[in-house]
């Protein structure tokens, strides 16, 4: 018998009930060696392109209702936080037209297993996932993000999105559970991890030391998040591989003190006693994940354009940790929380039900953007500079025109072309760069899923580009650093951000036009030339270098 301070982590795990699952027609799990469940390697493949192909389109109702929620006046949220909730309601509805997919980041293929001691695989379970997932961002013209070493420094797109990242692990019992996700760059890059002392065991270090972190999380990461905090761990990769699965969902039935019992680390102004459970099981404290939500809310980032909805929801779990170390993991999942679980049982293979109408939950007044000027991008970029720059950091435009996509490759190119002593690209001074990186558009449709990416991945460029006349106006999301700032005022220029998560929206309503212009063997990354039509945007930094966010975070 196992001692009472050890536990299995897959004896916690909230897969709910079957109610929430839909029977899939693939070939069932047959009889097995000592009474279990021998499982097909065809049917692991064909349940991994069935999951991932649909979490590309639909979210759950729990994830879409929480959204929602965010319209109600009484939620606290702003008006520009309504506005944002409402754009991110109406690209689940696209979205779930099974066209265009949530988000153009449609990320990294993940499935995260548990086989009971009982259930075995006919063939490679690994294997066979991958190469569901593969079939299913093909076949869903979803994008290829995933790169490959050439060397220690160089890389190049795998252009099918693989590897996946399989993680399957033994429990108990007899039959197979999966959890699907697909994972962005934005939200990922938002993960924070370190091995402190002990002495942040006290309710003032630690809440301080978690509150720094939520407010570096800013807007890059498409918010409103699912923030999660992990405290403990045997080890550094078990903190971490924890800290995925809360935000998840799949640790919410974990037990442990209440607002109403309290943890001790929030009551008190000093440290935590020695004193704990019999059992060495993991908790769930609900009380640090309410601070943790009223921390999200002073960041003033809202749901993007400002105000108190930076995260829907958090959680907070605890675990044991050797004496000497202690690990703490903090992370997000983004606005576009794509995941789904399945079993496969006896019974059959099940995979969970995502909700098909998210557009129910728009109400009959959509919110519009508060005071938004209407600003063409075509013409002059340095008039087109100077207009915007005149106006304040946090006000709303609707943008028209052309602009260039470029990203991080694109932008090593230009780099190189500096370095060379050759002229850069004529477009770059023609035109706004938008940072973008689109899903390949369907038959019929002028773009694929078109949305911003991280405008901080490009900052160390903005001197070097921006003092030269080119780059002048960009548009992406989230802050920049304060030298990119500087860089864009003093050449005259202007910095807007859009809504992340709502590129099916975007590509629905205003991407006009779309074709690829130069460095096309970069697949995604090429540069591309893109007519917009009234698309939301806030002005982050203007004229005389201020930052929004930059500003918001001093408050």
């Amino acid at each position: 018998m196992a001692p009472v301070s050890h536990y299995a982590l897959s004896d916690f795990l909230s897969f709910g009930t079957m109610d929430g699952y839909d029977r899939l027609d693939l070939s069932e799990p047959e009889r097995g060696p000592g009474g279990g469940i021998a499982i097909p390697a065809a049917t692991l493949e064909a349940l991994a392109e069935r999951a991932f192909s649909d979490i590309a389109f639909y979210m759950s109702f729990e994830h879409i209702e929480s959204i929602a929620a965010i319209l109600d006046p009484d939620s606290g949220g702003t008006e520009a936080d309504r506005f944002v909730a409402c754009q991110l309601l109406r690209n689940a509805a696209i979205a779930a037209e099974g066209v265009l997919p949530i988000c153009q980041d449609t990320g990294t293929a993940v499935a995260y297993g548990w086989k009971g001691a009982r259930a075995s695989f006919e063939g490679d379970a690994e294997s066979a996932i991958a190469s569901g997932a593969a079939k299913a961002y093909a076949s869903r013209l979803l994008r290829k993000s995933q790169l490959a070493p050439s060397a220690f420094l160089g890389e190049a797109n795998t252009k099918d999105n693989l590897p996946a990242m399989v993680d399957i692990r033994e429990s108990r019992g007899d039959e197979l559970r999966l959890c699907f996700t697909a994972k962005g760059g934005g939200s990922a890059n938002k993960t924070a991890f370190s091995m402190e002392s002990p002495a942040i065991l006290d309710s003032a270090i630690l809440k301080s030391k978690i509150a720094e972190r939520v407010g570096a999380l800013g807007s890059s990461g498409c918010p409103p998040y699912r923030i999660s905090a992990v405290l403990g761990g045997s080890s550094p990769d078990q903190a971490l591989y924890v800290l995925a699965l809360a935000g998840l969902g799949l640790l919410d039935g974990l037990s442990g003190p209440g607002a109403a019992a309290g943890s001790g680390l929030l009551s008190g102004s000093g440290p935590v006693g020695n004193g704990g459970p019999a059992s060495a099981a993991p908790i769930r404290d609900r009380e640090w994940e309410a601070a943790i939500l009223e921390m999200a809310a002073k960041t003033g980032v809202g749901a993007q354009f400002g105000g108190r909805s930076l995260a829907l929801d958090a959680r907070a779990i605890r675990l044991t940790r050797h004496a000497a170390s202690l690990p703490l993991a903090t992370g997000v999942v983004c606005s576009a929380h794509r995941k789904a679980r399945a079993i496969v049982s006896r019974e059959g293979v099940f995979l969970e039900r995502l909700e098909r109408d998210p557009g129910r939950f728009l109400p009959a007044s959509l919110p519009m953007l508060p005071k938004a000027r209407r600003v063409s991008l075509d013409g002059d970029q340095r008039e087109l500079g100077r207009i915007l720059g005149s106006m304040k950091a946090g006000d709303f435009v609707l943008i028209s025109g052309t602009v260039v996509t470029a990203r991080d490759a694109v932008h090593a190119r230009f780099r190189g072309l500096i370095e060379r002593g050759q002229a850069l690209p004529e477009y770059l001074m023609r035109h706004p760069v938008f940072y973008a990186g689109p899903t390949e558009a369907a038959p019929g449709l002028a773009s694929g899923s078109f949305g911003p990416t991280t405008a901080g991945r490009m900052d160390s460029f903005m001197d070097m580009l921006c003092s030269r006349g080119a780059s002048l106006v960009s548009i992406a999301k989230g802050g920049r650093s304060k030298a990119a700032a500087q860089a864009i005022a003093a050449a005259g220029g202007a910095y807007l951000a859009c809504i992340g998560g709502a590129a099916a929206l975007a590509a629905r309503e205003h991407v006009v036009s779309s074709e690829i212009i130069d460095y096309a063997e970069l697949g995604m990354e090429a540069v591309r030339r893109v007519v917009l039509r009234d698309l939301p945007a806030m002005i982050v930094v203007d004229g005389s270098g201020r930052d929004f966010y930059a500003e918001i975070g001093r408050r």
